[in-house]
């Protein structure tokens, strides 16, 4: 893969290209250029690469879409024969493979690895020797390889002093979960993105190829996942400090983040601790004990504002649904509150 997009060199027509602005992008076929041509492109965006036939140059049918961007390249390959790709590189990339069809086996850490289209295959470079594409008749796959810097980039952001070797990310992500749909559909925003020019922009690529990498390292199986989900974990004391501090402050304009802080925690972890011990969001939870406020203090007979100013003392500032919320609470409607409470106080009078 490039260290600089510039490197590939390549405009849409597979020529050199004349500027170094937007990703780069390429389209060949074995109709129009030779194996050499395959190679050479191919090489550009892999130099840590060499490819092994299982046929002769003459039967390796072959189309191949190439591209460079910030951060990654991207890849889109159909073949007619099987071929392998064997890795010498030890630099820390990230390779993720997705066929279409056929099937892509790695020889991940002394051990094959095979996928269908139903998985795709998460490649830490140092400890791959060979990836290996086969099928009967005509298979394609899709491959991103992320750089160091864009890897590093993202997995500090998550994990603290994490690295590609050390999280021993599992090489076969399921794509039948909401994880792995999102990924496809986030590959294939690649791939759109990629192919038309009006929509190849530099920055829109980066942050796609980010999104990819923490959607992977968020969502998929690896070695700091117990870490992981250690981090999202709150126990009951920490929520009762968050409800505490909830009760204290409700007349407030509350944030998450002020009442997570509150608790020692992280946003997601209080969100995860409220579904865990109390079944509902933090944000629902505040809105009910704010409602049971306002039952409390219409119900008083010693209370003289009216149902708006109550409202908007605990924090109710929209009066239509705050009032569709009060009766779905309490099967009756604000004022109907506040007139029962009057008539006690003037039937004790």
């Amino acid at each position: 893969m490039l260290d600089k997009v510039a490197r590939l060199g390549l405009s849409s027509a597979g020529c050199p290209a004349s500027n170094g602005h937007g990703p780069m992008f390429t389209d060949l076929s074995s109709r129009d250029e030779s194996f050499d041509r395959f190679l050479s492109t191919f090489n550009r965006l892999v130099p840590h690469a060499r490819i092994d036939l299982d046929g002769g140059r003459s039967a390796f049918r072959w189309r191949g879409q190439f591209a460079a961007t910030s951060g990654f390249s991207w890849w889109d390959v159909e073949s007619e024969i099987d071929w392998t790709c064997r890795l010498s590189h030890r630099k820390e990339r990230l390779g993720l493979v997705l066929p279409s069809s056929g099937t892509v086996s790695g020889r991940v850490r002394d051990r094959t690895v095979a996928i269908d289209h139903n998985y795709a295959l998460a490649l830490s470079v140092p400890e791959v020797s060979a990836i290996a594409y086969a099928g009967r008749g005509r298979h394609a796959h899709v491959t991103l390889e992320f750089e160091v810097a864009t890897v590093r980039k993202v997995l500090s952001g998550i994990f603290e002093g994490g690295s590609l070797r050390s999280m021993e990310l599992n090489p076969r992500l399921d794509l039948a979960g909401p994880a792995g749909r999102m990924l496809t559909a986030l590959a294939e925003a690649v791939g759109a993105g990629m192919r038309d020019e009006a929509l190849r922009s530099e920055k829109s690529m980066a942050l796609l190829g980010e999104a990819i990498l923490r959607l992977v390292f968020l969502n998929f199986p690896h070695g700091f996942s117990d870490r992981q989900r250690r981090q999202q974990d709150a126990t009951p004391r920490q929520i009762r400090e968050a409800i505490d501090f909830m009760r204290a402050n409700m007349h407030q304009a509350l944030t998450l983040s002020e009442v997570a802080e509150a608790a020692g925690i992280s946003v997601r972890s209080l969100q995860y601790g409220f579904h865990r011990f109390r079944s509902v969001t933090p944000l629902a939870y505040l809105r009910q004990i704010r409602l049971e406020a306002v039952q409390a203090e219409l119900s008083s007979p010693l209370n003289a504002l009216s149902v708006h100013d109550v409202a908007l003392k605990w924090g109710f500032a929209h009066m239509g649904h705050f009032a569709s919320r009060y009766r779905d609470c309490f099967g009756e409607a604000p004022s109907e509150t506040a007139r029962l409470a009057r008539a006690a106080k003037g039937a004790r009078s």
